[in-house]
């Protein structure tokens, strides 16, 4: 039994190593489309740096656009599951433009952080090219590591807010924290650090990245602690704020109707507080001692 332990161990330690592509879980399956919830809708397509052909939805609201907002998802499915997490902003009056990395839904190429980012540029760059005016972005899990990355190349001229929701504030550290949870995978938590490059940490970024930040955790995210939410927020120029939703998972704030209507408040007008404290304002969390 307990050589059964290490080899599974051994096995989680040969996933980790050199394989990048671990951090993607894409697929090319239709789960939904924006018809399917009565919201109007245009496919896209756009070419990544290297001339990767990707794809993404317009989300139109039938009433007078408020503002633009693009979303960058997570690190599984693709745009088909994870657009139905915005369709309140539509129905709010925000037109959302949500695209697929590649070798996610209907877009080309093989996932790899590198090319994601790169991604993740071209959309910014594709939207901004077609509208005036400043927009908003969202980056949820792995999607605000990859904004986070995109941002710092391309500038923040035009971004009027960074939402960064659930995501990690180093990867190496996140996939410790992974390896720390499991029975077999403790034993070589270690190896995170060695196996994950930091290369696209947003804790390296968040100091000198001068747009609004705000960052959201809920508060049983048991994906990735709140605390790396904390970390990034207390790292980052002003201004930013910090949100911690009581009971909320992974990437789950957005579900709860008090925060939509806090969010969609904050949209309107910003409110960024000097005092730490009092960006907290859907749960509580043990500051940091100086």
């Amino acid at each position: 039994m307990k050589w059964t332990g290490y080899a599974v161990a051994f096995a989680v330690l040969l996933a980790l190593w050199g394989c990048e592509a671990m951090v993607f879980q894409p697929d090319s399956r239709l789960y939904a489309t924006p018809s399917d919830l009565n919201i109007s809708y245009r496919e896209a397509h756009f070419d990544s740096k290297d001339g990767t052909r990707l794809s993404g939805w317009w989300l139109e609201p039938r009433s007078a656009r408020l503002g633009t907002v693009i979303i960058v998802h997570g690190n599984a499915q693709n745009i088909s599951a994870h657009f139905t997490g915005f369709d309140w902003l539509v129905r709010a009056g925000y037109e959302v433009f949500i695209f697929d990395y590649r070798g996610y839904g209907a877009s080309e190429g093989t996932p790899g952080l590198e090319g994601a980012v790169e991604d993740t540029q071209a959309a910014l760059a594709y939207v901004l090219a077609r509208r005036s005016g400043k927009v908003t972005v969202i980056g949820q899990s792995l999607g605000g590591a990859l904004l986070f990355n995109a941002l710092a190349r391309q500038g923040t001229e035009r971004i009027a807010l960074a939402v960064l929701d659930s995501t990690f504030a180093s990867l190496p550290q996140a996939g410790r924290e992974a390896l720390d949870r499991s029975v077999v995978g403790w034993p070589v938590q270690w190896s995170a650090s060695l196996a994950l490059t930091d290369r696209y940490d947003p804790i390296g970024i968040a100091p000198s990245l001068a747009v609004p930040k705000l960052y959201l955790a809920g508060s049983k995210d048991s994906i990735i602690s709140p605390n790396h939410s904390w970390q990034l927020f207390d790292a980052s120029a002003r201004p930013r704020a910090f949100w911690l939703i009581t009971s909320a998972g992974h990437i789950n704030a957005f579900a709860h109707p008090r925060v939509r209507q806090r969010f969609l408040s904050f949209l309107r007008r910003p409110l960024f507080d000097k005092d730490a404290s009092a960006m907290l304002i859907f749960d509580t969390i043990k500051q940091k001692s100086e």
